[in-house]
């Protein structure tokens, strides 16, 4: 008889409203670049991120601390390696993942989570969804191959998503077609 190895990935997404990351025990910070409407409005960024501390100043008087603090240049990737790809890895061994984005509107969690529809999209600004998916099935694909080449039986994959938002103090399902 053979054995068949059986993984279940849930992978969550919350959308409530503030900007930052809360992961395990760390809490993460993204300043989003400014919009064009910002430019050409000539918004002014009101923040500041202490070089080589986790550790931004609102104005010139309000310092505030996190576990990681990655400013407008910080590319998408380098968040989506700090923050989620331990998540993505572990759900692939069986472990449940919850990646939560807050912020207030227009702070950047549509940008940092990736949910927006812009049709063309520069690489650099693939946000942290549409990574972990693409992330998630290579890992599926990889243990297959894997699994394959070696012989083993190989794994059994289901993958369960949920897309959740919390707006107004109302909890709302994005993945259900009557809302």
């Amino acid at each position: 008889m053979v054995k068949r190895l059986h993984c279940e990935i849930k992978l969550r997404f919350w959308l409530p409203t503030w900007q930052a990351f809360a992961l395990g025990s760390d809490l993460k910070l993204v300043i989003r670049p400014q919009i064009a409407r910002e430019v050409i409005d000539m918004c002014r960024v009101c923040t500041t991120v202490m070089p080589g501390e986790p550790q931004v100043l609102l104005g010139s008087d309000k310092a505030f601390t996190y576990d990681y603090v990655f400013d407008t240049e910080t590319p998408q990737s380098q968040v989506y390696d700090t923050c989620v790809e331990c998540l993505v890895d572990g759900s692939l061994e069986g472990y449940n993942a919850t990646v939560l984005a807050y912020g207030q509107t227009g702070s950047g969690k549509t940008y940092t989570m990736g949910t927006g529809f812009d049709v063309e999209l520069d690489p650099d600004q693939i946000g942290i969804i549409p990574r972990s998916i693409h992330h998630m099935f290579d890992g599926i694909t990889r243990r297959i191959e894997t699994a394959r080449q070696t012989g083993e039986p190989s794994p059994e994959f289901k993958v369960t998503a949920q897309f959740m938002e919390l707006y107004n103090e109302e909890v709302i399902d994005l993945f259900e077609p009557n809302w």
